[in-house]
């Protein structure tokens, strides 16, 4: 197993790691493994500008797996939204106009 081989695990481990997170809902866990995918793309994609050749099957697999995970976090952004809005007062009812009677407005 190369070295590219071994980034490209660390990819899809943090990645699996932030799905996990998300299921969790554990907005701290969700941070560390957004932070360790960040990074183990960042020491894959230098590695593979070095020279390595990339692991074709497992991008397939962090690819696959990092859609899963932006679909995870817009449900749950859609969900958060809802939930405030539902929080949110609503808008104020108008008050009618006053009732006048007589001439100009005025009360006869």
């Amino acid at each position: 197993m190369s070295a590219a081989d071994d980034l490209a695990q660390a990819l899809v481990a943090a990645i699996r790691s932030e799905l996990d997170a998300l299921d969790a809902e554990d907005a701290d866990a969700i941070l560390a493994a957004s932070d360790a995918k960040a990074k183990a793309l960042a020491d894959l994609s230098a590695a593979i500008a070095g020279g390595a050749p990339p692991p074709r099957p497992l991008l397939e697999e962090a690819r696959d797996l990092n859609t899963q995970a932006i679909l995870k976090s817009r449900a749950k952004l859609i969900s958060v939204e809802k939930r405030l809005a539902a929080l949110r007062p609503g808008p104020a009812i108008p008050r009618p106009e006053p009732v006048t009677y007589g001439r100009n407005g005025r009360w006869a």
